[in-house]
C-alpha cells in the first residue's frame, strides 16, 4: 500500500490517494479536480470515499468520480443532511457547491473490499451528524499498521470544530473516546487537514484525548 496526499483549496484540505495492486482509493477530493486527476494520472480508481459533506471535502467529488469512472461513497446519515450543510455554508460564506451524486451509502460497521484492501466504516458524529472515518488495512499484511482516514474528526494534536450546522460537542467527545478505545496505538491517522499522525502520538500529545484512568 502506498499513500500520497494532494493539498487542495483555500482551506488546504487533504485529498488522500491510497494505491494498492495498481488501483487507487481517493478520500475527500475537496477542490481543484484537475490537480487531483493529474495526480491520479492513468491509474484506475476503485472508489471515492467522502468523510463528510462540507464544501472543502466534496467540491471536486463528482468531477473526480466521473473522470475516473469510479463510484462515490458517503455515509447514509451524512447524505440525509448534506443539502442542509451545503445551504448553510452558502448562507454563511457565499460558497455554492452541489450535493455530490452518491452511488453507495455506508453505515457504521460496514466492511467491504476495494483495490485489494479491507475498508471498515466508523461513524464518528460531532463535526457533523454523519461524519465517518475509514479504517483501511491490507489483509495480506497482518503485521502492518492500520490506516485511519479521520476527516475533520481527529487532527494532529486537535479535533474538529463543532460550532457549524450539525456539530455536537458531546457527540464529538464520544467519537474521540471511541477512536481512542477501539483503534490500536500503532494505527496511522490521516486527517482532513494538517499532517498525518498516529493514535499513539495523539494519546500523548492531544489535549482532547480521553483520560485512560
Amino acid at each position: 500500500m502506498n499513500i500520497d496526499r494532494v493539498v487542495v483549496g483555500e482551506i488546504k484540505t487533504n485529498t488522500w490517494l491510497i494505491e494498492n495492486e495498481g488501483q487507487l482509493i481517493v478520500v475527500d477530493p475537496g477542490d481543484e479536480a484537475d490537480r487531483i486527476l493529474d495526480a491520479i494520472d492513468d491509474r484506475p480508481v476503485a472508489a471515492v470515499l467522502l468523510t463528510h459533506g462540507h464544501f472543502d471535502h466534496i467540491s471536486a467529488a463528482d468531477d473526480v468520480a466521473d473522470d475516473s469512472s469510479s463510484f462515490l461513497y458517503m455515509s447514509e446519515a451524512e447524505l440525509a443532511t448534506c443539502p442542509d450543510l451545503v445551504k448553510d455554508i452558502e448562507d454563511r460564506y457565499g460558497i455554492k457547491v452541489e450535493v455530490p451524486r452518491v452511488d453507495f451509502k455506508v453505515n457504521d460497521g460496514d466492511v467491504f473490499d476495494l483495490a485489494g484492501l479491507k475498508v471498515e466504516v466508523m461513524l464518528t458524529p460531532g463535526h457533523t451528524q454523519g461524519s465517518v472515518g475509514y479504517l483501511i488495512s491490507d489483509p495480506s499484511c497482518e503485521d502492518e499498521p492500520m490506516h485511519y482516514f479521520s476527516g475533520d474528526t481527529l487532527f494532529a494534536r486537535d479535533i474538529g470544530r463543532t460550532d457549524l450546522l450539525g456539530g455536537d460537542a458531546e457527540a464529538m467527545e464520544r467519537s474521540i473516546e471511541r477512536i481512542a478505545t477501539e483503534l490500536p496505538p500503532s494505527t496511522k491517522v490521516y486527517p482532513g487537514h494538517g499532517p498525518a499522525t498516529s493514535i499513539e502520538r495523539e494519546s500523548r500529545a492531544n489535549s482532547w484525548w480521553p483520560s485512560q484512568d
